[in-house]
């Protein structure tokens, strides 16, 4: 798979299959993340790896999934859970915020990198950072700003449609996988 491949087949899952993430693989996720661009070259974020099953379940109580699916249905079942988490985090000893920019990257990254490698991502904003900290019994310094889940995709999202449209809400299609529809190049690309 191109880099190119990866980033125009990437797609949100929600529903992922229980087998665990090679130690390996995640070591990667985390590498690449902290090779993206950051401004001024800060270096504040680091990254927390969640792989112990009673810890991923507990992370996944603290975070809110697919709000835009009103039913509630963008949330993964029992059984479909991620199996690790990787968590951004800033180290405020370095700095005290960090730019969104940076965040974005990073996460943008360990991303790209795990669908190249078959490995599903949901990149998670809505989540409960104090309790999350607190959970992990993370450093006073060690603030939580984003959080990407990972795991091998279930059954019903290896293959996921890619819709063109205007309009941007997600949606459960007829087969049961999760669409969600994008503008198209035409729509978005202008040239002079």
């Amino acid at each position: 798979m191109t880099i190119y491949e990866a980033m125009t087949t990437r797609r949100t899952i929600r529903r992922f299959d229980p087998k665990p993430i090679p130690e390996e693989t995640l070591k990667k996720a985390v590498n690449v993340a902290r090779l993206a661009p950051v401004g001024a070259n800060a270096q504040s974020l680091k990254f927390c790896v969640v792989k112990t099953p009673e810890l991923v379940s507990a992370v996944f109580d603290l975070s809110k999934w697919g709000m835009h699916l009103k039913d509630g249905s963008g949330r993964p079942k029992p059984g479909q859970l991620p199996t690790a988490w990787i968590l951004i985090l800033n180290d405020t000893d370095i700095k005290a915020q960090p730019m969104v920019q940076d965040i974005g990257a990073a996460a943008e990254n360990i991303i790209i990198y795990a669908t190249g490698e078959g490995i599903a991502t949901c990149w998670l904003e809505n989540i409960d950072r104090a309790a999350i900290a607190e959970l992990l019994g993370l450093p006073e310094n060690l603030k939580v700003c984003s959080s990407v889940a990972l795991g091998y995709p279930g059954m019903a999202a290896r293959e996921v449609p890619l819709p063109e449209s205007g309009a941007t809400p997600y949606y459960w299609g007829e087969d049961g996988v999760l669409c969600v529809p994008k503008r198209s190049l035409e729509d978005v690309m202008l040239v002079k």
